[in-house]
Formats: structure tokens, sequence, C-alpha cells
């Protein structure tokens, strides 16, 4: 049985380890901001997952008991910029094309309900600038280009380019999963 939860504290050893395929490309990766193990600490995902954190939501999605996809939702809600959220790390694990796309269409109708539950007009998410399989995923969904961000992130001695996509929310949203 498949199921979609926030993570709590209680997941932070299963979402490091996720986390972690994810850097050493064991599963499919469409959101991401974790290159190498340097980005990934356990007191980071610590304070990812706090009870005390406002800001950022962690979705796993499970089969089983076992995470196959997760998600990173950030959402501030500061009066002038509460109308808008970014969506990062969103990795999933599965057999074949196919399964991977499902649980990733899964963990975004779940996001998208979120934004409609939070009123949030703007979704938007980075992609590296070679993450094909990502842009077609994220396209099929409506989502559009707003820009390419030349290096921006530097890991060790090199730099990453990163397209910024953009979803505009008008109402009828979650037709799309349909």
């Amino acid at each position: 049985m498949t199921h979609i939860r926030y993570l709590t504290i209680d997941d932070l050893s299963i979402y490091y380890t996720f986390l972690l395929q994810g850097i050493h490309k064991e599963h499919e990766v469409y959101a991401w901001k974790l290159q190498n193990e340097k980005c990934l600490t356990k007191a980071n995902i610590k304070g990812l997952l706090s009870e005390h954190n406002d800001n950022y939501t962690v979705i796993g999605i499970f089969e089983q008991n076992e995470l196959i996809g997760a998600v990173t939702l950030i959402h501030d809600n500061t009066y002038d910029i509460s109308h808008k959220a970014v969506m990062e790390n969103m990795c999933v694990k599965g057999n074949d094309h196919s399964s991977k796309e499902r649980i990733a269409k899964l963990l975004m109708r779940y996001i998208f309900q979120i934004c409609h539950e939070k009123e949030i007009e703007i979704l938007m998410t980075s992609l590296v600038s070679n993450n094909i399989s990502g842009k077609i995923f994220f396209s099929n969904l409506n989502f559009e280009t707003l820009g390419l961000e030349h290096h921006a992130r530097k890991y060790d001695n090199y730099y990453v380019d990163e397209h910024w996509l953009i979803y505009y929310f008008n109402g009828n949203d979650l037709e799309i999963f349909d």
C-alpha cells in the first residue's frame, strides 16, 4: 500500500539514507540541491524535519514501510511573499521509468494540494541544467522556464548552472493529474 505523509524527526535516518542514495544516483532526481555528500549533514536534515521549522515541509511517499520518494516545499508566511513557494530535493525510487514517474506524479499532486490549501499562487523549482528528464517531467506538468542561472552553485572547484521553472496556479490545477 502506498501512502504519503509529512516526514518528522523520527524519519531522520531513513530520509538521510534516501538523500544519500539520490546523491549517488541510485534514484531518479527531479529537482535537486544536493550534489555531493558535503551538502548533506544530519544537522541540516534534522533542522528540516524539526517540528519548530515553519518554512520547510518535507513530504515522503512510502510503499509498505519503505521510503520511495521525497520532496521539500519551502514556503515563508511573511506577508509579501506568502503567495509563492519553492520546491527542491525531489527524488524517487522505482524499478522502471513508469513506476518512477507514477511516484513523482503522486508527490506533485500532494504538493499541488498543499499549495491550494495554503493559497499559494506560484510554485518555483530549479534543475541542474543537464537534467533533461526533470525538464521533460515538469514541462508535462505545465511548468514554464523562468530563466537560466549560470554558476548557481559551487561545489569545490566546479560550478553548476540551474534552470529555474515556474508554475502559476489557476484553480484547475489538479486536473493535469487525471
